[in-house]
């Protein structure tokens, strides 16, 4: 017998502490924030299986994207991302979600600096309704964009956040991708801030396994 709770869900109004905190709520656009002020901003749609958005899957430089109204991605000098935020959509069904994923993407992520230890993971999943394009997208190490008993990595974070969407609890995320130097396309850190039912969390630091150095052959 299927307990009618379980599939019961309301969304509820966004705490107003977090909605001041973030300078929107989740039914508005998101705001640019001042330290990226004055970059071109981009209006644009993410797409589905077979009919990608171009531009987001080869994102300018230096620009803002707010993509669906609902995240902010921008990007630095050489067109990678290094800011994304806002409020967590929901998008529960695995089909749904297959049709906004982006394989090819996810396999070619952070080359070629990508390590044979990566996958190409989302900055905002696909059940938050992130875009499945390259922009959302870099090269992670298994070992925080997957699953881990014990551990309190990326993937973990992401159950967190997916629970509290389930229960209809607005959630707003802050990401911030950080590289070792100015040419590489492997970030060597992601970090994190989230407002939630009016409490903002501590600032969380997701690192990247080491690259290994190449063998140098041809």
């Amino acid at each position: 017998m299927t307990d009618a709770r379980a599939s019961a869900r309301i969304e509820q109004p966004a705490h107003p502490a977090d909605v001041r905190a973030v300078g929107y709520g989740p039914a508005q656009p998101p705001k640019v924030p001042a330290k990226y002020a004055g970059l071109p901003v981009l209006d644009e749609k993410s797409g589905q299986v077979d009919d990608w958005n171009d531009e987001l899957m080869n994102p300018r430089p230096s620009t803002v994207y707010r993509i669906d109204d609902r995240y902010l991605l921008i990007t630095d000098p050489r067109g990678r991302v290094v800011h994304g935020e806002g409020w967590l959509g929901w998008r529960p069904g695995t089909e749904e979600n297959e049709k906004h994923r982006n394989l090819d993407a996810q396999l070619e992520a952070g080359e070629p600096d990508r390590q044979a230890t990566d996958d190409g993971g989302h900055l905002f999943a696909a059940m938050f309704e992130g875009p499945g394009e390259s922009i959302n997208l870099t090269a992670q190490s298994r070992t925080q964009n997957r699953a881990v008993k014990g551990s309190s990595n990326w993937r973990r974070m992401e159950d967190v956040w997916r629970a509290k969407r389930a229960a209809g609890i607005p959630v707003h995320a802050a990401i911030d991708v950080h590289h070792p130097d100015r040419t590489t396309r492997r970030p060597s850190s992601r970090s994190v801030t989230d407002h939630a039912e009016g409490k903002r969390s501590p600032r969380r630091i997701f690192r990247e396994t080491r690259p290994q150095p190449s063998r140098g052959y041809e």
